[in-house]
Parts: structure tokens; sequence; C-alpha cells
């Protein structure tokens, strides 16, 4: 990852936050953390099945079999966007 990016959170996923347990919010800090290998390297971290949904600048990480994290990540910031079923995910 060239340089550090911001990253904003938007209201959606701050309204999600407030509803996740004390263990998903460590999982997704414990992402956050790790995004700079990730992007370089995404099979590092297999466990968090980083990915990009094909022809979008949006990306998923594995919270746990059931729930994913989606981010946005462009060159200039990383937009924290919600926590998703997989299903949900699915539908974008």
């Amino acid at each position: 990852m060239p340089g550090h990016r911001p990253i904003f959170a938007v209201t959606r996923f701050r309204k999600t936050w407030r509803t996740l347990s004390a263990k998903q919010r460590l999982q997704i800090i414990e992402i956050i953390i790790a995004l700079p290998e990730l992007m370089g390297n995404p099979h590092a971290h297999s466990g968090y099945g980083f990915r990009r949904l094909h022809g979008t600048a949006f990306h998923e990480a594995r919270l746990d079999l059931r729930w994913r994290l989606l981010m946005r990540i462009t060159e200039e910031e990383i937009i924290l966007f919600d926590v998703m079923n997989h299903d949900q995910i699915r539908r974008l």
C-alpha cells in the first residue's frame, strides 16, 4: 500500500457499529490493522477472506462465517461502509 490512506466511516457503518458485539468490534479493528498487508498480499491472512467485489471499488473481509466487513478502497481513502451477511453482500 503506497503511503497512508485516511479511513472514514459512513453513517451507515457507525449505526451498525453500535449494534455489534465486543468480539465483532475487535475483529473489525484487527482487519483494519491488517489492511496494509492484506492489500499487498491478500492470502497472508487467509482467515479474513479479503477480496475485491467483482467490478467495484468495494472489498469484503470476513468477521466470521456469517458476517463481512464491507469497505470501499480507493487510491485516496478507505471507507468503512457496513457489516453485512454473506447474502446481503451477494445482492450488491
